[in-house]
This record gives C-alpha cells, structure tokens and sequence, in this order.
C-alpha cells in the first residue's frame, strides 16, 4: 500500500503511518486456500520457516459459527483508516475468512487521526491525558471500544531494531510508548533489546535480534500482514527527486519544476489522503502531522542513500573509542524565530532534560521513550555554546542511526522555560498535564512561528481538514552552504488534503497537484502516462491488523494462540499478491526478509502459504477457548 507522504524521508524515523490510502482490489477471487498447517510450519510452531511447503487436506469445519458461553455469535469490531480502498478491501477479506472461521466481524471506518484519537489512544481514568500507553492494560482504555484495528503501519527500523522498543516491551515500562494495544511478551524482550544495543560484535546482535523477531512471530502481538512498496507518483515536471533508495527523499530540497538548470519559480502541491493531528513536534509521532512540521524544520540530520550521517541543524558528530560517547556540533548560522536568538547547545540541553525527560512526561511527548536507557534517562551536556555531549551509559555503535538525534527537533529554551517553571511549581500530575496541554495551544507552536530559518520553507496558513500553506523562506539556513544558493527551488509548498481518491488522482492527472502517493491498482496506468513519474521505494512500515489486549478488548484476545488461530485463517500472500497486486511481500514478524537481522529459521509463519486453514484455525481455537464456547 502507499502511505500519506510527502515523498520525504520523514517516515523513516516516524513511529505510526496510515494506511488508507492505496487502490481497490475487489474481493473476487480474495479468499484463501483452506489448507491445514504442514509439519515444521506455523501450524504446530517449530519455526522451521519453510515459506513454500506443499499444502496438506484440511481437516473438516467444526461448524459454521462460534458461539460464546451465552449461546451467542462471537463477533468482534474491528476500526480501519479510511481513504482508499485497498485497506477496506483488506479488512473486507478479513471479515470474510473470519466469518468462514464463524466470528462475526463488524468494520467501522475512520479517518486516521480520527482512529489514532479515540482508539489507539488511551487512559485510566476521565480526567487523565490519553497518550499511546497510558498504562496498566486493565485499567486504561481507549475513549471507543476496538478488537482489530486495520490500516496502520509500525516502523520496523530495519537498521537499527533496538528502535523498536515502544511497540514490544511490557507495558509497565516507560519506553513502551506505543503499545497501545496492551501485548506482554510471553519472554522478556527488553534484555535482549538492550544487549544488542550495546553489543559490538554482528553475530550476537543478530541471534538476539532474531530471538526477538521468532518471539514476536509466535506470540501475534498483531497479524503481521504485509511490507509494502511505496508507490509514488510525480508529475513529469517535477526534477530533482534522487535516487530510489530506502532513504528516498533525504534531499528532497533539491526538487524543482522544469528540465534544465534548477530556477526558482511555482508552487508545489502534495495531494494527501489525510490530515494531520498536530504541529506540535512533541506530540507528532505519525507521518502525516511531520509532513507538515518538516517543511518549516529540517531537523539536526538525516540518514542518505547510503545510510550514513548527512548533517543539517547538526553539521558533524564525533564519537570517542568506546562509541559510548558522541559530540554533535551545530551550525553557527542557526537561527529561531519569534526573537529567540540563535541555536544553541543549551536549547537542546533544556529541552531534552526538562520535557523530553521529565517525569511525569508533562508535555505529553509521544516519544518519551527515546532519551531513555533502561529505564534511565540519557546524559547530555553543552561543552560549548555549539556543541551537544551526548553520554551513553554502556556502547552503542548505533545510536546515530537510532530515532534518537536522527531527525529529531528541538523547541527553544526561551518557548519552554516559563511552562516548565510552572510545571515545577504545580501539584500533582493532572495540573502538571494541564500546563502541557497549554504550551500544545501555544500560539507560537501552532503556527510554528519559532522555526525561523532552520527549514526551507516558512508557516502561512493550516486548515486542518483542508490544507498546509507554506512559503519559502528567504533567509533559509541550508541555502548556500548544505544546498545552492537558491534553494527551495518552489516559491510555495502545500499539502492539499482530498476526501475521495478518485478526485486525488485525477487531480495528480490534471497537473492540479504535483504528487501522490498511488493505488497498486492505478500504477500501470500511470506509468502509461507521459505526464507522470512513478517511483517504487521499499518500506520500513510493517501493515498490521492490531489485536486489542486491554480491557475494552475481547478478553480471549489476551492469548497467543488464540491470536495465532485468528492470524491462521487470513491468508498474506492473497493480500500481498491479489489485493496490493504484487506491490507487498507478506510480513511473519516486525522485520522485512531483506532486513540483515531476520532470521527465518526462527520465524514462525502464521498466515502463509500453508496456514490459511480454516478447518485448523478453528481446532486452534478449539483448543485455546475456555469451557462454554463451541462452534454450531
């Protein structure tokens, strides 16, 4: 499926995507195999791997529905993002090879942030602030009751997999920041993340890495369902793109309208399928709301097409011989708007040790996580007026590639210090949670007045459900010295929001915008067309069908194999091949195949190609139901 972007590498550090966005693939022809798991498959969980055995008889229905202690039909409510339709035909196949099972399953589309709001997004309490974990699974729920959620994407940070913390481990621990499904591993987790962290040597990262993903793959946390393939369609006009890589975008600076030599001249238009939920940098954890934050912000730096540190805020780093330490330092012509100075060492000090670390998390940061190690909160320091000390507590050899520093923000001292100090006067969480709420309303915030030169482009206008208006900034830090003189090439860059994707894409065919993310299904035609560019650009974002844990859930949805039985019986290569028509490969854990880090003799593959079994989900469920449910 392709995703809301921008056509940026923002998403490679994000945390959550939408989903809704790509083409309709109708359910004909969709239903799956109804075989029995083979020996060594995913059936009886050895883990072997072997993605393509032959396919055994399988074993009778036990009835047609499932029916609870009280006589009644199981049925479970399931809540996708909305927008296009191959998500919807994914969850329409869903339904399906589970009502074959016997459950009845009822779908409710949303927009994204709509479903991110009031289903992924809980609390303890009515007067507690919603966060993506707000706690104990048995006490805190989300404002509407979900069983599955569909249309949603996990980073899976292929080149740093420690970065995966806040979706795995328990939900007692502060780094859990996005499990907001309420999963406890059935075996620890986070020791295994951590050794990895530190450790040196490649061998022993990789068999930790790998238990990890074999954990994962047996317990279906989710259904892992698909990698997808970002299919991107620019309009002809459009140069300056770069190269097709994983980091695709890193540059995207560079673009510009016409052949020739780069002029300044026009205005860019993203044709988006959503809007975003915030500019609040703090509380963006989604590539729809950075997408907007990352045209007035470049962030301290990015990763290119080779992977490797290409300075923006930050113009170089040096770490000492136990990789346990870094030294950042900053450009000297960095400058924040709304009359608060220059950039400096002690802005990021501040504002990493007193909001991104601060306990209670005050300002409601949805990655509070990052600047922790075991639990511990990271040292950092100011050497200089432009130099950030960043101190590890034990070998990291990959912290730079880590959503730590790598396309991170900052917000100016000056912004903060006047809440933060009322944060230390205030008593209790809640007034604590209050003042935060304030500095998210902040004028100065929510129309990014701070940004000053440190992006390409500056704020003009937002309508939430509308459009994103930026214009260039004259005075942009990046001209002249990490780009040309001229740089940006658009005299206005805008995110144009569009209900129906059909008006999207006939939009991107009329030339009334210059991109879009496109529809497997659209793609050949597109590619037909002399007037637009399609690029195809892998994905770290893992499509997932979440299983609710916490209390609003079904209560059976608490055991794994219970979530096994229900991934069994919905078959990925049918919605790899048929509903994303080849443009996915199917996902048996939160790692791609082309990861250095999977490990396939540890993967167990619930959902391939000899686990669509309806017959075998239904024994599995069988097995795992209490006493009282029984299938008629």
């Amino acid at each position: 499926m392709s995703r809301d972007t921008s056509g940026r590498n923002i998403d490679r550090r994000d945390v959550l995507k939408g989903l809704g966005v790509a083409g309709m693939a109708g359910l004909a022809g969709c239903a799956g195999g109804d075989q029995t798991p083979t020996p060594g498959g995913e059936g009886d969980g050895d883990g072997d791997g072997d993605s393509t055995p032959e396919p055994t008889a399988t074993p009778e229905k036990l009835g047609d529905r499932l029916v609870d202690p009280d006589g009644d039909q199981v049925t479970l409510s399931a809540v996708y993002s909305t927008g296009g339709q191959t998500t919807e035909t994914t969850m329409e196949f869903v339904k399906q090879e589970l009502g074959k099972v016997g459950i009845n399953v009822e779908l409710t589309g949303v927009q994204f942030q709509s479903m991110l709001a009031n289903y992924a997004q809980n609390k303890p309490s009515e007067d507690a602030t919603a966060t993506f974990n707000a706690g104990s699974r048995d006490e805190s729920t989300s404002a509407k009751q979900w069983d599955m959620m569909g249309g949603i994407g996990f980073n899976s940070y292929p080149l740093t997999p420690t970065s995966i913390r806040p979706f795995w481990i328990d939900v007692a621990n502060e780094s859990a920041s996005v499990n907001f499904y309420g999963y406890k591993p059935s075996e620890p987790i986070a020791p295994k993340l951590d050794e990895a962290s530190s450790s040196t040597d490649t061998a022993t990262r990789q068999e930790l890495f790998s238990t990890v993903f074999g954990i994962l793959s047996r317990d279906q946390p989710c259904n892992f369902l698909t990698f997808d393939t970002d299919l991107l369609g620019f309009r002809s006009d459009v140069n300056g793109l770069g190269e097709e890589s994983f980091q695709f975008g890193y540059n995207y600076q560079n673009r510009y309208f016409g052949s020739g030599d780069p002029t300044v001249g026009g205005t860019y238009t993203n044709g988006a399928a959503s809007g975003a939920k915030t500019l609040n940098p703090l509380r963006s954890n989604d590539t729809s709301s950075d997408a907007r934050i990352n045209l007035t912000m470049d962030a301290a730096y990015v990763l290119n097409d080779d992977n490797e540190f290409e300075g923006r805020w930050f113009e170089s780093y040096e770490a000492n011989d136990a990789l346990d330490t870094y030294t950042f330092t900053l450009r000297d012509n960095l400058q924040w708007g709304a009359g608060y100075g220059q950039m400096t060492a002690e802005d990021w000090v501040y504002y990493i040790q007193n909001v991104r670390q601060a306990e209670p998390n005050w300002a409601g940061d949805v990655n509070h996580g990052d600047w922790f190690v075991g639990g511990e909160p990271i040292e950092v320091s100011a050497p200089s007026e432009l130099e950030l000390e960043v101190s590890l507590p034990d070998t990291d050899p990959a912290f730079v590639k880590k959503p730590v520093l790598w396309g991170a923000y900052c917000l100016p001292k000056g912004l903060v210090e006047p809440y933060y100090e009322r944060v230390q006067e205030a008593d209790g969480q809640e007034a604590k949670a209050a003042i935060g709420n304030e500095m998210n309303e902040d004028e100065e915030i929510q129309t990014l007045a701070y940004t000053g030169n440190l992006g390409p482009f500056d704020f003009e206008r937002w309508d939430r459900t509308s459009v994103f208006v930026s214009t260039k900034d004259p005075d942009y830090y990046g001209a002249g010295t990490i780009f040309a003189e001229d740089v940006p090439y658009f005299e206005q860059s805008q995110i144009q929001v569009f209900g129906e994707q059909s008006t999207r894409l006939a939009a991107l065919r009329t030339g009334e915008i210059d991109y879009t993310a496109l529809p497997p299904a659209q793609v050949q035609e597109f590619e037909n067309n002399s007037d637009v560019n399609v690029l195809k650009v892998p994905s770290a974002f893992c499509n997932m069908l979440v299983y609710n844990q916490r209390a609003n859930g079904w209560a059976e949805l608490r055991k794994p194999e219970v979530r096994q039985a229900l991934s069994t019986a919905v078959s990925k290569t049918t919605v790899a091949e048929q509903i994303n028509r080849g443009a996915a490969a199917p996902a048996y854990t939160h790692q791609p195949e082309f990861s250095q880090w999977f490990d396939d003799s540890k993967v167990t593959r619930f959902g391939g190609p000899d686990s669509t079994s309806i017959g075998g989900a239904q024994r599995m469920l069988a097995d795992a139901l209490p006493d009282g449910y029984e299938f008629r």
